[in-house]
């Protein structure tokens, strides 16, 4: 590829008024029900003009999606991939919001709502990019394939893990993927590992007027949790992903106010580094809870990973040709160089791909981690169109051999 690359035009009011509507169709998940929203993009796609079109649902109201165009042949096969789900509006957080989390509302050059940065922006981008492309009749001699997925937010299992046990993503086959969560329209190549953990503590209940005859559940979780710190998995921070965390999230215990607590259980979350994987993790905090119970002979817990809740440190090369390419196509449209962002949360769907043959990278609008989430979650409309222009472009390139 040569070092000057033409931005590809975009429909600008489209894009944005798209994100609107997308964002005015709830998606939460849980439950997951996507249908509304996946009718919403399949008639789009059908008044855009594409119309090769696989669905895989393997639950009632979760479609995924398999979208191509192009010619199929010479050229290269460019993959986007993106989700249509959306976490919760918590109850508890409604009056922090600002706007009704699910009006698409229009404050300054802001879009405000409900997966506006996670990631219904990105969808309405990425129809922006297929309707650029088909509507400039520009050529496409290889493939351009979206994976649309329902369960991005609950643990991808009827989703991208689905496609995955099936073979469906390993049949795919594809050059590179832009999976599209909320980056700023930067790169990010390098994840953390994601590690759920629960513990369990097991005691002896007694009335608390004798306390000395049972055993306190909840203060052994106690000493677990003084025990349980991240500098005993890592001393030494990544340069660039920083350091290992873990951090304690939820706690239950006990039965009742007036009796001593016989059994406690807490959920915990390790964010791990290059060079740790989860069983070496496992093996350590197993052996932090031996300790322990050398210390007190009625200790007695048990540590396991929750069920899918182990995804391994991913990260790809900085010479791979999906991260040469946009570090070539981002300054082409914006104007402004890429940044290399730390992969600081774990990379979702984007491994099943990578482990399946397709080198990616997250890249989409919506702020870095700040907005998605969170209560007035948002996205710049310029982000927008700057992604439906980066998709095009990248796509162009990509699908023409241009790489």
């Amino acid at each position: 590829m040569g070092n000057e690359i033409e931005p590809v035009a975009v429909d600008q009011d489209y894009v944005v008024r798209l994100a609107q509507e997308l964002i005015r169709i709830p998606a939460e998940n849980p439950p997951g029900d996507c249908a509304e929203v996946a009718d919403r993009i399949l008639a789009e796609l059908k008044s855009i003009g594409v119309d090769r079109i696989e669905t895989h649902e393997f639950k009632k109201g979760m479609p995924n999606f398999i979208i191509q165009t192009g010619e199929g042949g010479d050229g290269g096969h460019f993959v986007i991939g993106g989700h249509m789900d959306t976490v919760p509006v918590h109850p508890e957080e409604v009056e922090a919001w600002e706007v009704d989390p699910f009006s698409g509302e229009m404050r300054g050059d802001e879009i405000w709502g409900r997966g506006a940065a996670d990631m219904k922006g990105a969808l309405a981008s990425t129809l922006g990019a297929f309707k650029a492309l088909r509507e400039g009749k520009i050529s496409l001699p290889g493939k351009l394939t979206w994976v649309l997925l329902s369960d991005g937010e609950h643990g991808d299992q009827n989703g991208a893990q689905a496609l995955t046990d099936r073979g469906i993503l390993k049949n795919l086959g594809g050059d590179m993927i832009l999976y599209t969560e909320s980056t700023g329209n930067n790169i990010i190549r390098s994840f953390k590992g994601r590690i759920f953990f629960e513990v369990k503590v097991k005691g002896r209940s007694v009335h608390v007027s004798v306390p000395e005859k049972g055993i306190n559940a909840i203060e052994k979780m106690g000493r677990i949790v003084e025990a349980f710190r991240a500098d005993r998995l890592s001393s030494v921070p990544h340069p660039f992903l920083g350091p290992c965390t873990l951090a304690f999230s939820t706690i239950q215990g006990g039965s009742a106010v007036n009796v001593v607590g016989g059994r406690c259980s807490a959920t915990f979350d390790v964010r791990m580094i290059p060079g740790q994987t989860s069983e070496g993790v496992k093996e350590t905090l197993r052996g932090l809870l031996e300790e322990l119970k050398q210390d007190d002979p009625e200790f007695d817990a048990e540590l396991d990973i929750i069920p899918s809740g182990a995804r391994e440190v991913t990260e790809i090369a900085e010479d791979e040709p999906v991260v040469q390419l946009m570090q070539k196509v981002v300054p082409a449209v914006r104007g402004t160089p890429n940044e290399f962002l730390p992969g600081i949360e774990s990379p979702g769907a984007l491994r099943l791909f990578i482990q399946n043959g397709i080198p990616g990278v997250f890249f989409g609008p919506g702020e870095f981690i700040s907005e998605a989430h969170l209560p007035n979650e948002r996205v710049p409309t310029q982000n927008l169109i700057d992604a439906a222009g980066m998709f095009a472009t990248a796509a162009r390139a990509v699908c023409n051999g241009n790489t």
